[in-house]
């Protein structure tokens, strides 16, 4: 990413300005270069936030104030076909949402929709939310199954004999134009005896979020999945963003998915659990972490927040992901080329968490170790 310190706090004060209605339109517009926003949105893939307050909200083009420089035509095509685009992708990935669930369903497994389409649900606009693959936590209904992972292999292998089992999940290629992650784990953390904590907190939950369905009807179609409960994606998605950061980079669009969740608003019984819990799973620093973009760069107001912002960590946390983009893609360093083992990418990985070390001292420690044993661990199914 070429983009100058000036350039991104630009781009981020208009993200704070789309993201919450009732906000000024700040002075720095004047000053953006509306291709150059655009770049830095697909890169972050938050297109849709920009789009929904420059071409759709009730302040939209015609009725504010752009301090003379208000997008010009070409820009303005630009921005619509982006958004036309992330529209028929996002019809695209509710139907084979739905889909997919009913088919697992069906083969007697258990299963919710991860992130994705279930967040989208939380945007004023969820046609607008760039979308990704589909991420299914899928386990058997009977629930006398020896191993999960076994069962959920067996019962991808028998379409796709070549489909690859990680740790975390395996890929399930049933729709063409649509990957599909099953997931074995919701989520993992490095720290072994850590993340035992954490799958026996995801399996207490699996009764609430395999009832917890969810409906959408989008340009005259009806669609309906399970999802995870709000107090469940508070964990969750906090620990996939934590993961994240420790291997490939993340990028605005996960904290933005965030940024919605926690807007739903929750009890200080229920923050006082979800700041136990991330005690106990080692990840109260990165939630803090977490807050500062939150609250500094994205605007959520006090009340919203789950424990007091850290300004360190977050201020960290946020140069990661301005230089990698949605996923570390941007980050040439992170980038993968495919291959089980990238010396390079290996290193540079090594000493980027290194550099977390005083923060997170236990995730970074294992996280060497976790990516070794999970080389090869993969050995096994290959």
């Amino acid at each position: 990413m070429m983009d100058t310190e000036m350039n991104v706090d630009i781009y981020l004060d208009f993200l704070r300005f789309a993201l919450n209605d009732n906000s000024a339109v700040p002075d720095s517009v004047a000053n953006i270069n509306w291709q150059d926003l655009l770049r830095f949105a697909k890169e972050q893939a938050v297109v849709g936030i920009y789009a929904r307050r420059i071409l759709f909200s009730n302040d939209k083009l015609n009725e504010c104030n752009w301090l003379g420089n208000k997008p010009n035509e070409d820009d303005v095509m630009d921005w619509m076909a982006e958004a036309a685009k992330l529209r028929k992708r996002n019809l695209l990935l509710f139907e084979k949402s739905t889909d997919i669930t009913r088919r697992f369903h069906d083969d007697d497994f258990n299963c919710c929709i991860l992130k994705g389409q279930g967040n989208a649900l939380h945007y004023p606009m969820p046609e607008l939310r760039t979308s990704g693959d589909i991420d299914i936590w899928v386990w058997p209904s009977d629930g006398q199954v020896k191993s999960v992972r076994q069962e959920i292999g067996n019962y991808v292998w028998k379409s796709f004999p070549d489909a690859k089992m990680m740790y975390l999940h395996i890929d399930y290629p049933i729709y063409e134009k649509v990957p599909v992650e099953v997931h074995v784990y919701p989520s993992i953390l490095n720290n072994p005896v850590r993340n035992k904590k954490l799958q026996q907190y995801f399996n207490s939950q699996k009764t609430d979020v395999d009832n917890h369905c969810v409906s959408y009807n989008f340009d005259g179609n009806s669609f309906s999945f399970p999802v995870p409960t709000d107090s469940f994606n508070r964990i969750f998605e906090l620990c996939h963003i934590m993961h994240h950061e420790f291997d490939e980079g993340i990028g605005l669009r996960q904290l933005i998915d965030y940024f919605y969740l926690l807007r739903r608003g929750f009890t200080d019984e229920e923050r006082k659990h979800d700041c136990e819990l991330l005690s106990s799973f080692g990840m109260y620093r990165f939630a803090a972490a977490v807050m500062y973009i939150m609250k500094k760069v994205l605007g959520l107001e006090d009340k919203y927040l789950l424990m007091p912002p850290d300004d360190k960590a977050g201020r960290l946390l946020l140069r990661d992901i301005i230089r990698g983009g949605n996923f570390g893609k941007y980050n040439k360093s992170f980038a993968h080329d495919g291959k089980d083992i990238n010396p390079k990418r290996y290193f540079y990985k090594t000493f980027h968490n290194l550099s977390l070390v005083r923060y997170y001292p236990s995730e970074t420690l294992w996280e060497p170790l976790f990516r070794t044993w999970h080389f090869f661990w993969r050995r096994r199914y290959q």
